[in-house]
Protein backbone atom coordinates (compact mmCIF):
# COMPACT_ATOMS: atom_id res chain seq x y z
CA UNK A 1 0.00 0.00 0.00
CA UNK A 2 1.53 3.24 -1.18
CA UNK A 3 1.08 6.95 -0.48
CA UNK A 4 2.24 9.96 -2.48
CA UNK A 5 5.56 11.72 -1.77
CA UNK A 6 3.85 14.67 -0.06
CA UNK A 7 1.46 12.56 2.01
CA UNK A 8 1.39 13.09 5.80
CA UNK A 9 0.89 9.33 6.21
CA UNK A 10 3.91 7.36 7.38
CA UNK A 11 2.34 4.45 9.26
CA UNK A 12 -0.68 2.19 8.63
CA UNK A 13 -2.43 3.65 11.67
CA UNK A 14 -2.50 7.01 9.91
CA UNK A 15 -4.61 5.54 7.11
CA UNK A 16 -7.70 5.72 9.32
CA UNK A 17 -10.47 7.48 7.37
CA UNK A 18 -8.17 8.08 4.42
CA UNK A 19 -9.53 7.32 0.95
CA UNK A 20 -7.76 4.25 -0.41
CA UNK A 21 -8.18 3.20 -4.02
CA UNK A 22 -8.54 -0.51 -4.72
CA UNK A 23 -9.98 -2.63 -7.55
CA UNK A 24 -13.04 -4.14 -5.90
CA UNK A 25 -13.14 -7.95 -5.63
CA UNK A 26 -9.59 -8.46 -6.86
CA UNK A 27 -6.69 -9.72 -4.78
CA UNK A 28 -5.40 -6.31 -3.79
CA UNK A 29 -8.87 -5.39 -2.50
CA UNK A 30 -8.87 -8.34 -0.12
CA UNK A 31 -5.26 -7.87 1.00
CA UNK A 32 -5.92 -4.18 1.66
CA UNK A 33 -8.69 -5.10 4.10
CA UNK A 34 -6.50 -7.73 5.73
CA UNK A 35 -3.67 -5.26 6.26
CA UNK A 36 -5.76 -2.32 7.41
CA UNK A 37 -7.94 -4.12 9.93
CA UNK A 38 -4.80 -4.89 11.93
CA UNK A 39 -4.18 -1.17 12.46
CA UNK A 40 -7.50 0.70 12.39
CA UNK A 41 -11.13 -0.01 13.27
CA UNK A 42 -13.30 -1.41 10.49
CA UNK A 43 -15.46 1.69 10.39
CA UNK A 44 -12.30 3.75 9.78
CA UNK A 45 -11.40 1.82 6.61
CA UNK A 46 -12.49 3.94 3.65
CA UNK A 47 -12.02 2.15 0.34
CA UNK A 48 -13.10 3.48 -3.03
CA UNK A 49 -13.26 1.86 -6.44
CA UNK A 50 -10.08 2.43 -8.42
CA UNK A 51 -9.20 1.04 -11.86
CA UNK A 52 -8.01 -2.52 -12.27
CA UNK A 53 -4.36 -2.10 -13.11
CA UNK A 54 -1.59 -0.68 -10.93
CA UNK A 55 -0.61 1.79 -13.65
CA UNK A 56 -3.94 3.58 -13.38
CA UNK A 57 -4.09 3.47 -9.58
CA UNK A 58 -0.61 4.97 -9.36
CA UNK A 59 -1.71 7.77 -11.69
CA UNK A 60 -4.78 8.42 -9.50
CA UNK A 61 -2.53 8.63 -6.45
CA UNK A 62 -0.08 11.04 -8.05
CA UNK A 63 -2.98 13.15 -9.35
CA UNK A 64 -4.27 13.54 -5.80
CA UNK A 65 -7.53 11.67 -6.44
CA UNK A 66 -6.99 9.29 -3.49
CA UNK A 67 -4.87 9.21 -0.34
CA UNK A 68 -3.37 5.76 -0.94
CA UNK A 69 -3.56 2.84 -3.35
CA UNK A 70 -2.68 -0.80 -3.56
CA UNK A 71 0.01 -1.62 -6.12
CA UNK A 72 1.77 -4.69 -7.42
CA UNK A 73 5.14 -5.00 -9.11
CA UNK A 74 6.65 -3.46 -11.16
CA UNK A 75 4.58 -0.43 -10.22
CA UNK A 76 5.67 -0.62 -6.58
CA UNK A 77 9.23 -0.08 -7.79
CA UNK A 78 8.13 2.71 -10.14
CA UNK A 79 6.21 4.41 -7.31
CA UNK A 80 9.27 4.30 -5.07
CA UNK A 81 11.42 5.79 -7.82
CA UNK A 82 8.90 8.64 -7.99
CA UNK A 83 9.29 9.26 -4.26
CA UNK A 84 6.16 7.48 -3.05
CA UNK A 85 6.27 5.69 0.30
CA UNK A 86 5.40 2.06 0.91
CA UNK A 87 3.32 2.13 4.10
CA UNK A 88 2.58 -1.58 4.49
CA UNK A 89 2.81 -4.71 2.38
CA UNK A 90 1.84 -8.36 2.44
CA UNK A 91 1.83 -11.41 0.24
CA UNK A 92 -1.45 -12.77 -1.01
CA UNK A 93 -2.00 -16.52 -1.23
CA UNK A 94 -4.55 -16.73 -4.01
CA UNK A 95 -6.22 -19.70 -5.63
CA UNK A 96 -7.19 -20.76 -9.13
CA UNK A 97 -10.70 -20.15 -10.41
CA UNK A 98 -12.09 -22.48 -13.05
CA UNK A 99 -15.44 -23.42 -14.53
CA UNK A 100 -17.00 -26.86 -14.31
CA UNK A 101 -15.53 -27.59 -17.75
CA UNK A 102 -12.07 -27.93 -16.20
CA UNK A 103 -11.84 -31.56 -15.11
CA UNK A 104 -9.44 -33.02 -12.54
CA UNK A 105 -6.97 -34.24 -15.18
CA UNK A 106 -6.70 -30.81 -16.78
CA UNK A 107 -6.33 -29.19 -13.38
CA UNK A 108 -3.59 -31.67 -12.48
CA UNK A 109 -1.71 -30.84 -15.69
CA UNK A 110 -1.98 -27.17 -14.84
CA UNK A 111 -0.57 -27.84 -11.36
CA UNK A 112 2.36 -29.80 -12.78
CA UNK A 113 3.21 -26.84 -15.01
CA UNK A 114 2.97 -24.43 -12.08
CA UNK A 115 5.22 -26.66 -9.95
CA UNK A 116 7.85 -26.66 -12.66
CA UNK A 117 7.59 -22.88 -12.98
CA UNK A 118 7.99 -22.48 -9.22
CA UNK A 119 11.08 -24.70 -9.27
CA UNK A 120 12.69 -22.70 -12.06
CA UNK A 121 11.87 -19.30 -10.61
CA UNK A 122 13.09 -20.14 -7.12
CA UNK A 123 16.32 -21.50 -8.58
CA UNK A 124 17.17 -18.12 -10.14
CA UNK A 125 14.74 -15.30 -9.39
CA UNK A 126 16.95 -12.64 -10.94
CA UNK A 127 16.64 -14.24 -14.38
CA UNK A 128 12.83 -13.91 -14.29
CA UNK A 129 12.44 -10.35 -13.07
CA UNK A 130 12.68 -8.95 -16.59
CA UNK A 131 9.23 -10.37 -17.33
CA UNK A 132 7.71 -7.68 -15.10
CA UNK A 133 9.27 -5.03 -17.30
CA UNK A 134 8.69 -6.83 -20.60
CA UNK A 135 4.98 -7.38 -19.98
CA UNK A 136 4.03 -3.98 -18.61
CA UNK A 137 6.60 -2.02 -20.58
CA UNK A 138 4.81 -2.74 -23.87
CA UNK A 139 2.08 -0.27 -22.91
CA UNK A 140 3.86 1.87 -20.35
CA UNK A 141 7.10 3.68 -21.31
CA UNK A 142 7.80 4.49 -17.65
CA UNK A 143 7.95 0.79 -16.85
CA UNK A 144 9.97 0.12 -20.00
CA UNK A 145 12.59 2.55 -18.65
CA UNK A 146 13.11 0.44 -15.51
CA UNK A 147 16.07 -1.89 -15.24
CA UNK A 148 16.09 -5.36 -13.74
CA UNK A 149 18.46 -3.99 -11.10
CA UNK A 150 15.67 -1.68 -9.90
CA UNK A 151 13.48 -4.63 -8.89
CA UNK A 152 13.82 -6.51 -5.62
CA UNK A 153 14.05 -10.28 -5.73
CA UNK A 154 12.43 -10.49 -2.28
CA UNK A 155 9.14 -9.29 -3.76
CA UNK A 156 8.96 -12.28 -6.09
CA UNK A 157 7.54 -15.05 -3.91
CA UNK A 158 6.16 -18.26 -5.41
CA UNK A 159 5.35 -21.66 -3.92
CA UNK A 160 4.02 -25.01 -5.06
CA UNK A 161 0.25 -25.21 -5.48
CA UNK A 162 -1.45 -27.23 -2.78
CA UNK A 163 -4.97 -27.97 -1.53
CA UNK A 164 -6.49 -25.24 0.60
CA UNK A 165 -6.27 -26.37 4.26
CA UNK A 166 -9.77 -26.86 5.65
CA UNK A 167 -9.19 -24.60 8.66
CA UNK A 168 -7.80 -21.83 6.44
CA UNK A 169 -10.74 -22.20 4.06
CA UNK A 170 -13.20 -21.88 6.94
CA UNK A 171 -11.45 -18.80 8.35
CA UNK A 172 -11.39 -17.15 4.94
CA UNK A 173 -15.05 -17.97 4.36
CA UNK A 174 -16.05 -16.48 7.71
CA UNK A 175 -13.91 -13.39 7.06
CA UNK A 176 -15.54 -12.82 3.65
CA UNK A 177 -18.98 -13.26 5.19
CA UNK A 178 -18.11 -10.69 7.84
CA UNK A 179 -17.46 -8.18 5.04
CA UNK A 180 -20.76 -9.08 3.32
CA UNK A 181 -19.00 -10.51 0.28
CA UNK A 182 -20.69 -13.92 0.24
CA UNK A 183 -24.37 -13.22 0.58
CA UNK A 184 -25.64 -16.43 -1.03
CA UNK A 185 -23.04 -18.98 0.09
CA UNK A 186 -23.81 -20.93 3.24
CA UNK A 187 -20.65 -23.05 3.31
CA UNK A 188 -17.11 -22.91 1.89
CA UNK A 189 -17.88 -26.27 0.26
CA UNK A 190 -20.10 -24.37 -2.17
CA UNK A 191 -17.07 -22.48 -3.42
CA UNK A 192 -14.47 -25.24 -3.73
CA UNK A 193 -14.84 -28.61 -5.42
CA UNK A 194 -12.96 -30.60 -2.82
CA UNK A 195 -12.88 -33.82 -4.83
CA UNK A 196 -11.39 -32.20 -7.94
CA UNK A 197 -8.93 -30.26 -5.80
CA UNK A 198 -7.81 -33.38 -3.92
CA UNK A 199 -7.31 -35.45 -7.07
CA UNK A 200 -5.64 -32.71 -9.09
CA UNK A 201 -3.04 -31.87 -6.45
CA UNK A 202 -2.31 -35.52 -5.71
CA UNK A 203 -1.93 -36.34 -9.41
CA UNK A 204 0.39 -33.36 -9.93
CA UNK A 205 3.01 -34.57 -7.44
Amino acid sequence: MVVAPDSPVYTPQQLANKVIGVPFYFGTHYIALHMLQGFVRREEIKLCLAPNGSRYRLAALLNGEVDAVTLTEPHVTLAEKKGCRLVCSAFFHGTEVASDRVDAETYAAFNRAVREAVRRINANKRSYLHYFIDYHGESDPKIAALRVEDLRESRLQVCDPAPIPVDEMQRTYEWLKSWDMLEESTSPAQLVNMEVQRYAHHAAK
